[in-house]
């Protein structure tokens, strides 16, 4: 979920980032990870994003895919798709930090509960 496209508002009783439509109603998201599947974030990760301590960035589900299937063939794990997103980005992020920085990313969850999804999606692709 990209910030630029939420604005502030009240959900289940939290005030946090949402995605809303120009009436300040909530829009229902759409993604392949079903775990990204909510109109908002929590007011930890608001917090976050308010004291500037925390970016975030969109990613496509194309690009999301396609960093599933390349930790498949290259490390063979099964990430789950939430977190097929992350590795996503960092195709974008690691051209523009110094040479030599070093970064983490936490591969949480398990794509095995995908792999019907990517078969799908594939079928559906070619």
């Amino acid at each position: 979920m990209a910030f630029s496209y939420i604005d502030v508002g009240v959900y289940h009783g939290t005030m946090s980032y949402l995605l809303q439509d120009d009436e300040g109603q909530i829009v229902g998201p759409y993604s392949i990870g079903v775990g990204l599947e909510c109109p908002g974030v929590g007011p930890e990760l608001s917090y976050l994003k308010d004291s500037q301590r925390a970016e975030f960035h969109p990613v496509t589900d194309e690009e999301a895919l396609l960093a599933y299937k390349r930790l498949c063939k290259l490390e063979g794990i099964f990430p789950a798709l939430e977190a097929s997103h992350a590795v996503a980005f960092l195709d974008k992020l690691c051209p523009t930090l110094p040479h030599g920085t070093k970064v983490v990313l936490n591969c949480s969850g398990r794509g095995n509960k995908d792999v019907a999804t990517v078969q799908q999606l594939d079928q559906t692709v070619h």
